[in-house]
């Protein structure tokens, strides 16, 4: 089982500074990091952005996937709906 990363700022103006301390201070040992080109646009759909869907063509069963925050992924419940719909939501309920 691997530990999964995405990283995303929607600007070239803006770093992933705080993203990279929050994932930091978690305590992930030897994290697999998909990171976004900066200016990846929030209003691109998540599974549309390219990292993100290098991240599932990576992921496997009993894999986790860490956020410093649910907006560096998605936009709203559209979004939260579309990404459980691609992953599955039955893995993640188990997991819960």
């Amino acid at each position: 089982m691997a530990d999964l990363i995405y990283k995303r700022v929607s600007t070239d103006q803006q770093s992933t500074d705080r993203q990279n301390l929050v994932l930091t201070e978690s305590g992930i040992e030897d994290p697999v990091i998909f990171e976004e080109d900066a200016g990846t646009s929030s209003r691109l759909h998540p599974v549309r952005r390219p990292k993100f869907g290098e991240l599932l063509t990576y992921a496997r069963p009993g894999d986790t996937v860490h956020i410093s925050e649910m907006f560096r992924l998605v936009r709203g419940t559209g979004h939260i709906l579309d990404v459980l719909n691609v992953v599955g939501a039955e893995n993640l309920i188990h997991r819960l």
